[in-house]
């Protein structure tokens, strides 16, 4: 017999469908709900996490539920198919920072950080702690940190034992620190393609090769990873799983899974980059490759950098069986890491606010994705493929007869950037693709502040702006 609160849901998307209910009108509040279906708010609360997690609705913070359409999933980027070779990384572009715009790095706006509560979680922190905050940091980390982030995740049912975690500087900083202790200078790493291009940036500096593997319809090409493992011809894996940068989507469970098999089977370390784990537009937060982990062969790394705030540079790693050599590593290159940062963020989860601010967070990046997913459609042509991201704060577009780099050229020279598709592969793809950060809002919130109404409006105009160039550049190339 199917739940009440399934049949239920299904009637109203059902009525979305057919414009009884319409886009954008709000929803009774759950105390209405429950009276009008005769249910129980468990089942009222069910009916719209369904919805939420389907897309057709949206919840603003304090105010309600609105309805809305799921993200169109019938025109999503197409992803090569190719047998994979060994190549070394080419550094991208290099862009001044003062050119960095929003739509260039994947990046919050500072108003959507929780300043206020953070500064407070400072003062605590020093009133508590005193005077050994100013002492030299443990190597592994803050004990109560290691113990908040491993209470915090077993939470969202990925067990993890504060004693096998090593705080680092960053995310970045752990992934370097897991390619060190995993692998030489001219070792071959496996990765996905497309690939993040910081990742290609750090492997090509540290002096290793890479090998990428196709990375399409939502899935690795495992059965050429195990044939690449069988032959020998890799020192270690370096995947994302979750809220993939660029594309936004998750492997699935099988497929994490089975690279965690894989790396027992062959005794071939994979490094995790997890760093988008907890930006799930659906509120439920995804596993990591490392909750499938027997053996100790996959090293976790993950931060608060688009959490919480880049400039904290707060990150960690469990790197299973090379706990030992991680943290000698750690020990004799970095000396620890800032206290009064670890003792910030221990304070800041321990309080609940870390909980409440990523509810916030993930109801409002789902919201922005929608802005420019819509403006998108409605400004390029018909054929443009769009990612449908499950989480994170990018968005991976791709047009027939675009040079995304010959648009990057045109769209510097009025003051907007975005990362072009050649930078996220060592090899010959990815042109007509671009990637666009979706962290800033570009529609006007009335309730926002006249400055900040005033910044969505010139962001919205910079869409629009970058929007033309496409057209223009594809124009151009259909001749």
């Amino acid at each position: 017999m199917t739940a009440r609160y399934i049949t239920i849901s299904d009637n109203i998307i059902n009525d979305i469908d057919k414009g009884i209910l319409l886009v954008d009108k709000r929803m009774p509040s759950l105390r209405q709900f429950t009276q009008l279906h005769n249910v129980s708010m468990t089942t009222a609360n069910n009916c719209y996490q369904r919805l939420l997690d389907l897309g057709w609705l949206h919840a603003k913070p304090q105010i309600g539920y609105f309805i809305t359409q799921p993200l169109n999933k019938q025109n999503t980027p197409i992803y090569p198919q190719f047998n994979a070779q060994v190549a070394k990384p080419k550094v991208g572009q290099f862009i001044d920072q003062g050119l960095r715009g929003p739509f260039y790095t994947a990046q919050l706006p500072a108003e959507l950080l929780p300043q206020d509560i953070l500064n407070r979680c400072l003062r605590r922190a020093n009133q508590k702690v005193g005077s050994d905050l100013f002492a030299y940091p443990d190597y592994q980390g803050d004990m109560s940190l290691r113990t908040a982030l491993a209470d915090h995740f077993t939470q969202q049912h990925f067990p993890l034992t504060a004693d096998h975690l090593v705080v680092t500087n960053g995310c970045i900083d752990a992934v370097r620190s897991a390619i060190e202790v995993t692998t030489n200078p001219g070792d071959t790493v496996a990765i996905s393609s497309p690939c993040f291009n910081g990742l290609l940036n750090l492997l090509e500096n540290m002096g290793r090769l890479v090998l990428e593997i196709p990375c399409y319809q939502s899935q690795l090409d495992l059965e050429q990873l195990e044939s690449i493992l069988k032959a020998k011809r890799i020192s270690a894996c370096l995947f994302s799983a979750n809220h993939i940068n660029p594309q936004g989507f998750c492997l699935s469970n099988q497929q994490k899974q089975r690279i965690a098999e894989l790396a027992a089977d062959y005794r071939v370390p994979v490094i995790e980059d997890d760093i988008y784990l907890e930006l799930s537009y659906s509120n439920t937060t995804p596993l990591p490759i490392k909750y499938w982990d027997k053996s100790g062969w996959v090293l976790w790394c993950s931060s608060v950098s688009k959490t919480i705030a880049a400039g904290y540079r707060l990150g960690w790693c469990e790197p299973g069986r090379f706990f030992n050599t991680y943290l000698h590593l750690r020990s004799v290159q970095f000396f620890g890491v800032n206290n009064i940062v670890q003792h910030t963020v221990c304070e800041f989860i321990n309080t609940g606010n870390y909980a409440k601010h990523l509810k916030k967070l993930t109801l409002t990046l789902a919201a922005h994705a929608r802005q420019y997913h819509s403006l998108l459609r409605e400004l390029l042509p018909k054929n443009t493929k769009i990612s449908v991201a499950e989480g994170g704060m990018v968005i991976w577009l791709q047009l027939d007869n675009m040079d995304s780099q010959s648009v990057l050229n045109e769209a510097l020279k009025k003051g907007i950037s975005f990362r072009a598709g050649s930078e996220f592969t060592t090899l010959d793809y990815y042109q007509n693709c671009l990637r666009l950060n979706i962290g800033w809002p570009i529609v006007k919130n009335e309730k926002d502040s006249a400055e900040k109404q005033a910044q969505s409006s010139a962001l919205r105009e910079q869409l629009v702006l970058l929007c033309g160039l496409i057209n223009e550049d594809v124009i151009k190339n259909q001749h």
